[in-house]
């Protein structure tokens, strides 16, 4: 699909977001306002002050369990989730969980709000919502994702789902979020979950689409792998056109996570999920030992003024598999995905595909790529 016909399916896809979904995410716990007053007097570990932190995909997995740390932590944490009810379970989940373990009364606010990283519209409307509620977003954490979908499939504008979750959805989310990012004082961070399947991940310029008989195939595989090498492209690429742009582009932060092979519901649409082996002989890391990582990275102390790394949880592969589990460290990435000139030029293709301009950085609209 050319990326004309996908900007006219981008236009012709508009959905209101009704105002009883955006309810419905928030009544099963108590009101932002009054948790964000008692956490007022928490500290972050990172910079003494109580952060605003975004997480997509927030409602399970890894998303699930970095909103849960992090708001224990006595941050705020929006929950970016596609279904509200699902997110308004977490976030009721989460407070259980924090009042069981004993953490104390100023564990930071939890709100939910909707975003379908499928629909770029959603996104606008998730940007909107949240620009009219905080003054600043201190943390970004594009954690959502899928795995190796069995049969292709588009996404509401006419982008392979794989690819339009994993990397264009997040790539447009971090454009129009940007605003809010250079409003945080401090060190503002974005957080990319990557993976290890970047490795085998290898863009094909002429086809980003995974158009035709041998666009995709082997299940999804070869596609998921372009998503994971795509998220490192944009994780390096943003990281140097911020230094670039100098002023407030110079306090940004920006890292790539491989969390490690994780026991969570990722592999769910696999045609042969193959998990349960991995988990018998060992393999597979928990969910909270995966998150380890990407909480660091988003607000611990040992990645303050940390930009442009990959970091690899390091018991997997091209670690030592006989070694601690959830020990994450920076760590060297393929060596395809320090290739700028592919990195840039993917950047331009994200831009043309999804409409995202990057006028905080100076830029001007991308002509669609063909």
């Amino acid at each position: 699909m050319s990326c004309a016909a996908l900007a006219s399916a981008r236009a012709a896809c508009v959905a209101p977001l009704s105002r009883a979904a955006l309810s419905r995410g928030r009544r099963h716990f108590r009101s932002r306002r009054a948790l964000a007053a008692s956490a007022a007097a928490e500290t972050s570990p990172a910079s003494g002050t109580q952060k605003v932190c975004v997480i997509t995909g927030a409602n399970t997995g890894l998303g699930f369990i970095s909103a849960r740390e992090i708001a224990a932590k006595g941050h705020v944490v929006v929950l970016a989730v596609r279904d509200t009810d699902k997110g308004a379970k977490a976030a009721a989940d989460i407070e259980r969980a924090l009042g069981e373990s004993g953490a104390p009364a100023s564990s930071g606010a939890l709100d939910v709000m909707r975003l379908d990283l499928q629909d770029l519209q959603s996104i606008d409307r998730f940007v909107d919502e949240f620009s009219a509620k905080y003054d600043a977003c201190d943390v970004l954490m594009n954690n959502a994702g899928v795995m190796a979908l069995p049969q292709k499939s588009l996404t509401v504008n006419g982008i392979e789902t794989q690819m339009g979750t994993n990397h264009m959805g997040h790539f447009y989310l971090t454009e129009k979020m940007m605003p809010k990012i250079f409003a945080a004082r401090g060190r503002p961070r974005i957080v990319n979950l990557s993976s290890v399947a970047h490795e085998w991940g290898h863009i094909d310029f002429e086809n980003v689409n995974s158009d035709g008989l041998l666009g995709y195939v082997a299940s999804g595989w070869l596609t998921y792998g372009r998503t994971k090498l795509a998220n490192l492209y944009f994780t390096y690429e943003l990281h140097r056109r911020l230094r670039r742009f100098g002023g407030d582009g110079a306090r940004v932060d920006v890292n790539a996570v491989h969390p490690g092979i994780v026991d969570t519901e990722l592999p769910r649409s696999l045609n042969f999920n193959f998990y349960p082996q991995l988990k018998s002989m060992g393999s597979l890391i928990t969910p909270e030992e995966g998150a380890r990582g990407q909480i660091e990275v988003a607000i611990g102390d040992a990645f303050e003024n940390v930009s442009g790394k990959y970091v690899a949880e390091m018991s997997g592969p091209r670690g030592n598999p006989l070694g601690p589990k959830g020990v994450h460290s920076i760590a060297e990435s393929s060596r395809w995905s320090y290739d700028r000139d592919a990195a840039e030029r993917f950047w331009k293709v994200s831009k043309s595909m999804t409409g995202a301009v990057w006028a905080c950085l100076g830029e001007t609209e991308q002509p669609q790529i063909h």
